[in-house]
């Protein structure tokens, strides 16, 4: 297992210290409005303010970010992102979690900045490479919580398994593998390379409608250029994995607290009916965890309703 400081590949190296300010809900909604013309722009100036690390085992590169706190002594949060995503699925919520928590993010193998997934893959081949990760970074040994939206969910759910007593919460927001409850959603085919770009985003917008965003208001340019650039970026086909039943049969492993966020109108969830029965699954597993349905809200919650899975996740 290696590690290394993403700004210096060539050693073993300690985390550098970013100073940087972090953020209020308000200010991100403010910068955000003011530059949807430059998403490049505000994807780059986040980035910049992490400290960027590399970890390999089994011959796979993981990315990972650590992202600035004021909090002292702030407990971390780990984020895992959904399927041909990266950490930009979170772009809505780092600035406002780092009030209280030491956030973390990741490339999953085969997805964002992240290498590739070795063969044969499954949902348990990368949550060991995830774990494995995570024991060399500097958090290793503290008490953590942990966050996975769609695809990602599986992940948190499993790691939170493999990690016992020192995982306290584990999130699932829209998370899939739930076997038979979830929805394979039909999309148009990505844009051919040499697509023009009106075409593209026609084709990206359509999509993010059907799968990710309830409110057309929301499907803005970040989104596009956020949904644009992770499905250039992605090797890794997880809808298979999306549709088994590995975190409902994980469940029942997982001892920390849990919590199920879902949108009202999640296209993956399969309506009312299927949102009960996760429920239920969530309730019987145990009768502590909370369930909460966001009404008005698609399946990419935290972008789509970031103040009230910020509100969530911070509670």
């Amino acid at each position: 297992m290696k590690w290394v400081n993403w700004r210096n590949r060539c050693t073993r190296s300690t985390s550098r210290t970013v100073t940087a300010s972090v953020t209020s809900p308000a200010s991100w909604k403010h910068c955000r409005n003011r530059r949807l013309s430059a998403p490049v722009s505000v994807l780059s100036a986040l980035s910049r303010r992490a400290v960027h690390h590399v970890t390999e085992a089994q011959g796979c590169r993981l990315a990972w970010q650590q992202w600035p706190t004021q909090a002292i002594d702030a407990q971390p949060i780990l984020l895992l992102h959904g399927g041909f995503g990266s950490w930009s699925h979170w772009i809505a919520n780092i600035e406002a979690l780092s009030a209280r928590y030491a956030v973390w993010t990741v490339d999953l193998p085969g997805l964002g900045g992240s290498g590739n997934l070795p063969k044969p893959w499954s949902t348990r081949g990368i949550t060991e490479l995830v774990l494995a990760g995570w024991r060399v970074l500097p958090p290793a040994h503290q008490a953590l919580q942990l966050a996975g939206f769609s695809f990602g969910g599986i992940i948190a759910g499993q790691l939170a398994a493999m990690l016992g007593s020192q995982c306290t919460r584990c999130i699932l927001i829209g998370a899939s593998g739930f076997g038979p409850l979830h929805v394979q959603v039909d999309l148009l085919p990505p844009p051919a390379a040499d697509a023009e770009a009106d075409v593209a985003e026609a084709i990206h917008r359509e999509n993010l409608a059907r799968l990710m965003l309830r409110d057309p208001a929301r499907i803005d340019a970040l989104a596009v250029h956020i949904h644009a650039d992770n499905l250039a970026r992605h090797r890794l086909r997880s809808r298979s994995m999306a549709g088994s039943n590995d975190l409902a049969e994980i469940l029942p492993r997982i001892p920390a607290r849990l919590v199920g966020i879902w949108g009202e109108h999640d296209a993956t969830a399969g309506g009312e009916e299927n949102l009960e029965a996760r429920k239920r699954l969530f309730m019987s597993t145990r009768p502590d965890a909370e369930f909460h349905v966001l009404p008005g809200v698609g399946h990419w919650a935290m972008y789509e309703a970031p103040s009230e899975v910020n509100k969530l996740i911070l509670y």
